[in-house]
């Protein structure tokens, strides 16, 4: 946070003297600052042209049956954003996964959503009945609960059902001032990112794949994310069984492809490349 607000006063304040000194210079130096960790200057890592995040919500046993195998035979690492449902006889598959290079996310405890969107459960699990120090509560357990499981410290959060919302009132700032993360997902459509000199690392945008969707949808949102040289998270629920799910094959489809542009696309968790981002910025 210190970062944030000295980096910035340090650069008006050169500004300044340079304006003095030597105008043009100055608002050259001014633009470089602007632009640097914008889609037009910013480089991605290892020569990349993008970046694919693959991110998988809930923490279904579908992801452990079929989209963690698909994964590890192309040598790719995915995002899985788990909540506190899990079955304890697949604890131990859990914490395999992390250990092989996947990441681990919190998704919160109970998954409240807004009422109209929580067939099936208590009403006291409606978004709408929760207030910020609850859920802040809430995510702090899960948090205890990640680490029991894969003896790691989660450093990212996928807001439930893509809601900042809680209560009445947005979370994201509480969630941010707790210092549990580094950053944060909510959802999105089809959101290709290229300019991140004003993004929110709290509220990073995706794109939410609807059940049913087919490879080739998913494949031409990637190239188009390698055309315009930017930053594409998918959010995926079940993969070949479970609910919201795209079939097994159209999976394993997107993956081929992936693999097979390795030389353009950088894959890799959400943290990782957030914490690129971060550092690149910081750099400035």
């Amino acid at each position: 946070m210190m970062n944030q607000v000295f980096i910035p006063i340090v650069r008006f304040v050169s500004a300044l003297y340079l304006a003095a000194k030597n105008p043009a210079l100055a608002i050259l130096i001014f633009l470089a600052g602007i632009l640097s960790v914008s889609g037009q200057n910013l480089k991605w890592p290892h020569g990349k042209k993008a970046v694919i995040v693959l991110t998988y919500d809930d923490g279904l046993n579908s992801h452990l049956d079929i989209a963690i195998p698909q994964l590890d035979s192309f040598g790719l690492q995915g995002t899985f954003f788990l909540y506190g449902h899990l079955s304890e006889n697949r604890f131990a598959d859990w914490k395999k996964t992390s250990e092989n290079g996947h990441e681990t996310g919190n998704h919160s405890l109970f998954h409240p959503c807004r009422l109209e969107d929580s067939a099936g459960k208590s009403p006291r699990f409606s978004s709408e009945n929760y207030d910020i120090p609850s859920m802040i509560r809430e995510i702090r357990v899960m948090n205890r609960l990640l680490v029991a499981i894969t003896g790691k410290h989660a450093t990212s959060y996928a807001y439930p059902c893509s809601e900042t919302v809680i209560g009445g009132f947005d979370y994201g700032e509480s969630l941010k001032e707790t210092g549990f993360f580094k950053c944060a997902r909510i959802g999105g459509d089809k959101t290709i990112m290229t300019d991140f000199s004003n993004l929110d690392y709290f509220k990073v945008p995706s794109y939410s794949v609807n059940a049913g969707t087919d490879a080739s949808t998913l494949i031409c949102y990637t190239e188009e994310v390698l055309k315009e040289k930017g930053l594409g998270i998918f959010v995926f629920h079940g993969i070949g069984g479970d609910y919201l799910s795209v079939d097994a094959d159209v999976h394993l489809e997107l993956l081929q492809f992936l693999k097979s542009h390795t030389n353009e696309i950088w894959v890799a968790t959400f943290s990782e490349v957030m914490e690129y981002l971060q550092d690149s910025e910081q750099k400035l």
